[in-house]
């Protein structure tokens, strides 16, 4: 498993960008307004507001009329966030949580985990992982 990249404090919302605009860029190559209001379900004005809001903050570059990139602390917080987001729901699916309330566990927890428990939680996913009969045992015993 890949290192996730250090984990910044940023507000759940402005991750939540990131992560879409990541996510976007490796799906179309590209990530627009228009995109990203689908993608988070907001208006497109609050998506131009957050782009700003990104933009000055040096997470993104953003030229009107021409497009958007990522700068490398937004790609680096975005991987961060998405790291973040498969440990923790790979983690929960482990332990037999259910694919839509490992959903909205998981987008609570990524953005107010603290770096030294996502630590831990990710080094014993990847305990799990390579010992599935201790897998077996936990969620035999969970399940109970």
């Amino acid at each position: 498993m890949a290192k996730a990249a250090p984990l910044k404090t940023e507000t759940p919302r402005l991750e939540d960008y990131l992560e879409a605009i990541y996510s976007l860029f490796e799906e179309k190559g590209y990530a627009s307004t228009v995109d990203i209001s689908d993608r988070l379900q907001v208006r497109p004005p609050t998506v131009t507001s957050m782009v700003q809001k990104l933009a000055r903050k040096g997470y993104l570059i953003h030229e009107p009329y021409r497009g958007m990139r990522l700068t490398e602390n937004g790609e680096t917080l975005a991987k961060s966030v998405i790291s973040r987001h498969q440990v923790i729901s790979e983690f929960l699916s482990m332990i037999g949580v259910g694919r839509r309330v490992a959903y909205q566990d998981t987008e609570g927890i990524e953005h107010h985990i603290q770096p030294v428990t996502f630590r831990k939680i990710e080094r014993l996913v990847e305990f799990l992982r390579k010992n599935p009969g201790q897998l077996k045992a936990i969620r035999d015993y969970v399940d109970r």
